[in-house]
């Protein structure tokens, strides 16, 4: 009888691949590679949007490294996130490959905490928006960041690792540029605080 049963795995890539890019990972990095404490500081600071740039800069780095295999767009990959994020943690998963003690890591967990968390922070940032729930809703929407946050350092820390930069050590220092970012995030964070708190 044949065994009807779906798929557990539905995001998981072709095996063929997966042995692939774990052949070639360490020789050339394939993934972005960021120190998670300069990961925490950007992504908060910058209210999130630092997420576009680093969901994008994986697909770019897994596309120039082993992206001849598949079609991969990282502009839309990074705009539409939650519908690559498990696709991302099953590439970064099948680098690491089985058996490695040195990093400890839901991929599947992580990947769907970051969906349901960014969604429901999108959710309650329009419901605030709109006056509904204020401001209740809209700080909720702020707290969301907070898990959001932590389940995507867990998946920049396993990239690391599958790079062969564990510590993110290549990217730890803040440039000019992130400086202006980090600036423009906290003009967006007070303008969001104001927006929430000051009275009709």
């Amino acid at each position: 009888m044949q065994d009807s049963r779906p798929d557990p795995n539905l995001y998981a890539p072709p095996a063929s691949e997966i042995r692939e890019v774990r052949a070639d990972a360490l020789q050339a990095r394939i993934f972005y590679v960021v120190s998670v404490p300069k990961f925490c500081v950007l992504y908060v600071a910058t209210f999130g949007i630092y997420g576009l740039y680093w969901f994008y800069m994986h697909w770019q780095r897994y596309r120039r490294g082993h992206g001849q295999h598949e079609s991969i767009w990282p502009v839309p990959r990074a705009f539409f996130s939650i519908f690559f994020a498990h696709a991302l943690v099953a590439r970064i998963e099948a680098v690491l490959g089985p058996g490695r003690t040195d990093v400890r890591w839901s991929p599947g967990l992580l990947a769907t905490t970051y969906v349901v968390f960014e969604i429901a922070s999108n959710i309650l940032s329009r419901l605030d928006g709109r006056g509904i729930g204020s401001p209740t809703t809209g700080i909720l929407a702020i707290a969301a960041i907070a898990p959001i946050t932590l389940a995507l350092l867990q998946i920049q820390a396993a990239a690391n690792h599958a790079c062969g930069d564990p510590d993110g050590s290549s990217n730890r220092r803040f440039t000019w540029a992130n400086v202006c970012w980090i600036a423009l995030g906290l003009l967006v964070w007070a303008l969001v605080v104001i927006g929430i708190f000051m009275p009709a």
